[in-house]
């Protein structure tokens, strides 16, 4: 009896002796399942100004295989690809950078094992290129309960908040408006922190001390928070710019200590992503009222134009004044969410995604 005989002869014998005793035989699953790593994959980047995008895709199999190759469908404006092949990093394991014209995509995945196809699925998640934007601000960034919008396109539009009890604000529904204007998608990071000032985040972006009843200005916060984005995340998805929320709670600083502390924080995460011509855009954001501290406050504000490079008009929030879009004087009801998100996506004019130059992604 060869061994082949032999084998076919001893799995018979196995099989029968389980049912005879009542067990029913566990199953061999052969099938072969892929799983991306999701933490190394670049599902968002940002787009270049000739509307491209690098992303990246690693993942592995539970099987061995010879070959394997994407293709990226393209469901919210985008290009879709042809097949383009995943490198076979040994074993089992794969990997891959694609460049995708902006836009929305699922991708399918075929893994072949000596010509054989094994695998063929289409991925439940997808990957964007398209715009990304950060905020830095005070408590009308951040956002408050119950005034926040989260009502928007979750599928395209993303909002990446400083900390789980921060809010999405109106960022969703800002970024939801600017998708359905350039049909690419859009994440923003909220890094909106109340309760401070321009001077906090200037002096704590360089350990400068500072007087404050929530922030310890030698922890660097809240500087530190938004730093992290800086370091962690901004190299893997890029960035078109910032957004500045700020004058609010700046009425009780000089002229000249608004317009430094502003100074200070653009320098610091220019130097620190390497970027001299990071654009910033600031928000003319005060109550709108003619008390000479808000007064002060646009005067700073239009300094800040005038004196510091690559930085331009935001959204004219100071137009949205109580008692009809605030509802203490200072932060915004629903009234004002609404409006300050159609604000920020006018500012944003169709220019600006020519002129500036974003950060592309490098990590």
């Amino acid at each position: 009896m060869n061994r082949l005989t032999l084998l076919v002869v001893s799995l018979v014998f196995l099989l029968s002796s389980c049912e005879q005793n009542g067990v029913s035989p566990t199953p061999i699953d052969l099938s072969t399942k892929v799983t991306f790593d999701i933490p190394n994959c670049r599902k968002f980047v940002q787009r270049n100004n000739s509307n491209e995008g690098e992303v990246f895709i690693t993942g592995s199999t539970n099987n061995p295989f010879t070959s394997a190759k994407i293709k990226f469908k393209n469901y919210l404006g985008g290009q879709e690809t042809g097949w383009l092949p995943l490198s076979n990093d040994g074993g089992n394991k794969f990997s891959g950078s694609f460049t995708l014209k902006g836009g929305g995509y699922y991708p399918q995945v075929i893994i072949e094992n000596n010509n054989q196809v094994t695998e063929d699925t289409l991925m439940l998640w997808n990957f964007k290129v398209g715009e990304v934007f950060a905020v830095v601000g005070h408590s009308l960034a951040e956002g408050q309960d119950p005034y926040n919008l989260e009502d928007f396109d979750k599928q395209w539009c993303e909002v990446i908040k400083w900390d789980d009890g921060s809010k999405v604000a109106f960022w969703g529904r800002m970024a939801e408006l600017l998708k359905k204007r350039l049909n690419v998608p859009i994440m923003m990071y909220n890094t909106g922190i109340g309760g401070t000032t321009s001077l906090h985040w200037g002096n704590s972006a360089w350990g400068l001390p500072f007087e404050s009843p929530i922030f310890d200005w030698k922890q660097r916060y809240p500087y530190k928070f938004f730093e992290n984005r800086i370091l962690n995340d901004f190299p893997k998805t890029g960035i078109r710019g910032v957004f500045i929320m700020h004058g609010e709670n700046d009425i009780d600083l000089s002229e000249n200590d608004i317009v430094e502390g502003t100074k200070l924080y653009i320098q610091k995460t220019r130097d620190l992503l390497n970027k001299p011509d990071l654009v910033f855009w600031m928000a003319k954001c005060n109550r709108g009222t003619n008390d000479p501290k808000e007064i002060k406050v646009r005067a700073a504000q239009k300094r800040i134009l005038e004196e510091i490079p690559n930085v331009l008009t935001g959204a004219d929030l100071q137009s949205l004044t109580a008692p009809t879009y605030r509802h203490d004087g200072t932060h915004f009801n629903f009234a004002g969410v609404e409006n300050a998100a159609i604000k920020w996506n006018e500012a944003l004019l169709d220019a600006h995604f020519v002129q500036t130059k974003p950060l592309q992604r490098f990590k």
